[in-house]
């Protein structure tokens, strides 16, 4: 384990080394060496791990993979805050911490009042962090550690929602490099577009890595509102096109636009962003007294950034009617498509849901019927099924005692809805004074570092993460 945890460090090392150009591009000298610094520790910790492992087993067992995911997504938090601390951009070790697991996890949930004033070769690490954790589990379990076999696969699936045994190529390995190049491949492309709608290449590429990993970190304080209508609809199809389930960008590639046709989730998705964003943008153009393309815009922009969890924003939603805000507070319940780097339930664990309840109300009424669900030509099982159901059932309890902790230490009920809902979901901005105005920094020490817990359980789909503190696990 301590072998893989080096390899991971010295992964991340690269990646910290990257911030160099930045910092001689802006002129920004000055924090040359706390950069550096930051990329040398964990280059240098990884490397003593490695080479007093170096005889080490990569074979793990499921319980002993789950260990190692949830303890890598512990120690890339931490390392994400050494640029932070050591420039002195964000001092506090609780702040950088929730600043740079909401990057990683791509939550996008920020503590910095004010983001342009922060170097910009900073902001690039912050950006940058998003689209490291855009791929979750994928790039812990399976582009890092290959070798795994059976343990690796049951990983894989957790991330595409653990219930779809289609595979894309025989080995696990192969579908992670196969999803890592449609990955790689859709931010080069936005990249040329948002340099194409007016931005600069520093500009398109921070804003690339948190449309495609659904992250939502900005370098404005306006987020993506600071920008043209060509770059809001530019992110806004991107963002549509994140939250689908990547092995469908995969048969799209392919041409296999048939088995598109066929995808429960997918139509669900869509039909939920098209339904939600008309009747918000109806709300908008009547109450508002906005042009209907504004309308539109804004109501589609935001309508996206939620159910994706992303979290970039065109326009303040609690400045709108109460009606247009409680429909985006809805779309924080559901998220993005399995498989995808959205956060949130999900939208086929709620298709699943569905047709358990329809067939109980069924069964109800005919006790001697026998129906089986079935999502894309699949037989779901009832074991699957349940656990489902369980997992909405705890996402739930979870968010209710996670607010309660939140109001009995002084946040008001509206705000501790919101945080928590944005931080578990992986959305970034919440209702209340956590809103798209608004950040996190006023919250008391103690519910930063609750919420950063949160980001990960909800990042790792809670399982994989409340597993490990279970005592049957350590049996």
């Amino acid at each position: 384990m301590l072998n893989i945890e080096g390899k991971i460090l010295v992964f991340l090392s690269f990646f910290l080394f990257t911030i160099v150009p930045w910092v001689f591009y802006f002129k920004e000298e000055d924090y040359l060496w706390p950069i550096l610094l930051s990329a040398i520790l964990p280059l240098a910790i990884g490397l003593i791990l490695i080479g007093l492992t170096r005889s080490a087993d990569d074979q793990f067992n499921l319980r002993e993979a789950y260990l190692l995911v949830s303890v890598s997504w512990v120690l890339m938090g931490f390392v994400g805050t050494l640029p932070f601390l050591f420039t002195g951009t964000i001092p506090g070790i609780t702040d950088a911490l929730f600043e740079s697991v909401s990057g990683f996890t791509t939550t996008g949930s920020s503590i910095l009042t004010d983001v342009e004033s922060l170097p910009k070769s900073v902001l690039y690490w912050r950006s940058l962090t998003h689209w490291i954790g855009g791929m979750g589990i994928i790039i812990l379990v399976v582009a890092i550690l290959p070798n795994l076999k059976i343990a690796g696969y049951q990983l894989f699936s957790i991330e595409l929602s653990g219930f779809s045994s289609e595979k894309l190529k025989p080995k696990t390995h192969d579908i992670a490099k196969r999803l890592w190049f449609i990955y790689i491949a859709l931010t080069i492309i936005l990249v040329v577009i948002l340099m194409a709608g007016g931005l600069d290449f520093y500009e398109s590429i921070c804003h690339s890595f948190g449309t495609i990993a659904t992250g939502g970190f900005s370098t404005k304080n306006a987020s993506i509102g600071h920008y043209s209508r060509f770059v809001q609809y530019a992110i806004m199809i991107f963002m549509l096109l994140s939250g689908v389930n990547f092995v469908l960008h995969y048969f799209i590639v392919k041409g296999n636009f048939k088995r598109l046709a066929i995808d429960t989730e997918l139509k669900t998705y869509l039909a939920i962003v098209f339904i939600v964003g008309m009747a918000i943008t109806f709300i908008l153009f009547f109450t508002q007294g906005n042009s209907f393309e504004q309308s539109f815009r804004d109501s589609f922009f935001q309508v996206i950034s939620i159910i994706t969890a992303t979290g970039f924003a065109s326009a303040d939603y609690m400045q709108w009617r109460e009606a247009g805000w409680m429909l985006i507070f809805f779309l924080m319940f559901i998220g993005a498509c399995a498989g995808s780097t959205g956060g949130g339930i999900k939208v086929i664990r709620h298709v699943v849901a569905y047709k358990y309840i329809e067939r109980y109300f069924l069964a109800l009424v005919h006790p001697n019927l026998v129906k089986n669900l079935h999502v894309n030509g699949q037989t779901i099982t009832n074991d699957k099924a349940t656990s489902i159901m369980n997992f909405i059932l705890i996402y739930l309890f979870i968010v209710v005692l996670s607010s309660c902790i939140l109001s009995v230490i002084g946040v008001d009920i509206q705000t501790s809805i919101g945080a928590v809902l944005a931080t578990i979901g992986g959305i970034g901005p919440g209702v209340g004074l956590v809103g798209p105005a608004g950040n996190f920094a006023f919250l008391p020490g103690f519910a930063k570092v609750m919420l950063t817990f949160l980001m990960i359980l909800g990042r790792l789909e809670i399982f994989a993460f409340l597993i490990i503190f279970s005592r049957s696990f350590w049996r």
